[in-house]
């Protein structure tokens, strides 16, 4: 999974560590196989790479975690 995280972001280790973690998805999916929620809901949002996506963006633009309402 390509990332644009900042440079100023990767100096911190977390972060950086986080871009290593992201970067080795290459969307195969073999994890809609296996995933429960993905296989009820049949969503692309519910599957593995949908919440990597959405943990991905919200790393990269400093957003806080949110919960629907």
């Amino acid at each position: 999974m390509q990332t644009t995280f900042t440079a100023e972001q990767l100096k911190d280790p977390a972060t950086a560590r986080s871009n290593e973690i992201l970067r080795t998805c290459v969307h195969c999916g073999f994890c809609t196989a296996t995933c429960p929620t993905y296989q009820v809901l049949g969503d692309e949002l519910d599957s593995p790479r949908g919440r990597i996506y959405l943990i991905k963006d919200m790393l990269e633009n400093g957003r806080p975690a949110d919960w629907p309402a």
